[in-house]
């Protein structure tokens, strides 16, 4: 078996559905098999997709073990020589597959391919082509020459040999030998959901090269998600399960100091907020209560990251999850 493509399900069956036919249609020259792990498994849910591809392999959890934990259930289910973690939500559009394994397998030294993600028109998805570009979004700062010089110095663009190459790939689409998806400790289980990917493609890059290509592309539908958020103010961007996960992932890669820096500018940032805001309010003679909903989420957010605190110092083993009552923020 050459492949072995791992999909994750959350109440995704017919998303899923979708997904395989795509695969079928477009990749007819190698030999794979696909394994679902389910995260919320409801009996005859899966029906459809079982019948329609009957080889499929169906692991149920029984209940939902986050992200990592269900991948690297995939990675000890695998009969093939590389593993391809595929999101639900994708759509192949051509042998993109065939690709990717052509060109890790081109080099030794490649590790891991990605692929660029577009939606359903054409258009290229946005997204981080390197770490250090994730760890200047975490922290909240004024948009100025003088926070782009700060963090030119301190967090620089990353720069590699070739232009293919990077240090981060969207967990999306992720094709690796299980050789060295094992040999890198697999997917770290502390993890829930987010900044998995990059956690997992930062040790992957200490075993060689990570790619994309531009030929190698997927319809990535970004479907509805209750761990993102809609309508945001700048402060308050950040999707909550998202910042934490993505501070466990700086605690994890660069030290305590790092993530603590990024905890000190939301602490010094929460104070200067509030007296913008009410100095705003009396200039314009209003009440100083007047529309301050961004201050009291970004104020709820900063005391919820501060309670979770000693759980990533000390790095509490276990996937970090928000309670529900915490999402409604």
């Amino acid at each position: 078996m050459t492949l072995s493509i791992v999909i994750v399900n959350y109440k995704s069956e017919s998303l899923i559905l979708d997904c395989l036919r795509s695969i079928s249609t477009h990749t007819k020259n190698i030999s794979y098999e696909v394994i679902v792990i389910d995260n919320s498994f409801v009996k005859g849910k899966n029906t459809d997709v079982l019948n329609e591809f009957p080889t499929t392999i169906w692991e149920d959890l029984g209940y939902n073990a986050g992200f990592s934990k269900a991948n690297n259930k995939g990675i000890n289910l695998a009969s093939g020589e590389y593993v391809l973690f595929l999101n639900a939500d994708t759509l192949l559009v051509d042998e993109s597959i065939e690709k990717a394994l052509i060109y890790l397998k081109s080099n030794p030294q490649n590790v891991a391919v990605g692929a660029i993600q577009i939606d359903v028109h054409g258009n290229q998805i946005p997204y981080f082509r390197t770490q250090n570009e994730i760890r200047r979004q975490l922290f909240i700062l004024p948009n100025s020459q003088i926070t782009e010089n700060v963090f030119q110095n301190l967090l620089p663009k990353e720069s590699f040999e070739n232009n293919n190459e990077t240090n981060n790939l969207v967990g999306a689409f992720l094709l690796v030998s299980k050789k060295n998806a094992i040999k890198s400790g697999q997917w770290d289980e502390d993890f829930f959901l987010y900044a998995e990917d990059v956690e997992f493609c930062q040790r992957l890059s200490k075993l060689g090269k990570l790619l994309y290509f531009n030929d190698v592309k997927i319809i990535h539908l970004i479907n509805e998600n209750p761990y993102r958020n809609k309508n945001t103010s700048f402060v308050n961007r950040f999707n909550l399960q998202v910042q934490l996960s993505n501070l466990l992932w700086i605690r994890k890669s660069y030290g305590v100091l790092s993530y603590l820096i990024i905890m000190i500018n939301y602490w010094v940032l929460l104070p200067i907020f509030w007296i913008w805001k009410i100095i705003i309010n009396i200039l314009n003679k209003k009440s100083e209560r007047n529309d301050i909903s961004n201050q009291l989420t970004f104020s709820k957010k900063v005391y919820i990251l501060t309670k979770y605190l000693p759980k990533i110092i000390f790095l509490t083993k276990g996937p970090l999850k928000i309670t529900e009552e915490e999402n409604l923020i």
